[in-house]
């Protein structure tokens, strides 16, 4: 990865709960057919919204991918728990599929929207 864009996690968790918000927000949305089994965070940063996704489906397996080797490093080391995979969102393709695939603030960063949510609906269980 490409340490020009990584990210400072303590400097992005100084507002916290400013950050955090947004993806409590679309959690509660979320209204599943079924009791999620598998989720994924694309554009996961410390682990922060991962944890809001894992408070709501906490028997859920949770992967979180980002790009940022220091934000990976942090989510590692906060919720080991987990599974966090350090890839570049707009080429990652996971080796299954997901009951919730989950994005915040990471999308707009990305080119291609038309190809990037196809490949996101492909990750769907």
């Amino acid at each position: 990865m490409d340490k020009r864009n990584d990210w400072n996690p303590e400097l992005y968790m100084k507002f916290g709960n400013e950050r955090t918000q947004p993806s409590i927000d679309l959690v509660n949305r979320i209204r599943p057919n079924k009791q999620p089994q598998s989720m994924i965070d694309i554009g996961c940063g410390p682990g922060n919204s991962s944890q809001v996704l894992t408070q709501r489906w906490p028997n859920a397996r949770l992967v979180g991918v980002d790009s940022s080797p220091s934000m990976i490093e942090m989510a590692r080391r906060d919720y080991p728990q987990h599974e966090w995979v350090l890839a570049d969102a707009s080429t990652f393709s996971p080796d299954g599929r997901f009951d919730i695939v989950f994005s915040n603030a990471t999308i707009q960063w990305l080119p291609d929207h038309e190809r990037l949510l196809a490949r996101f609906c492909v990750m769907l269980s």
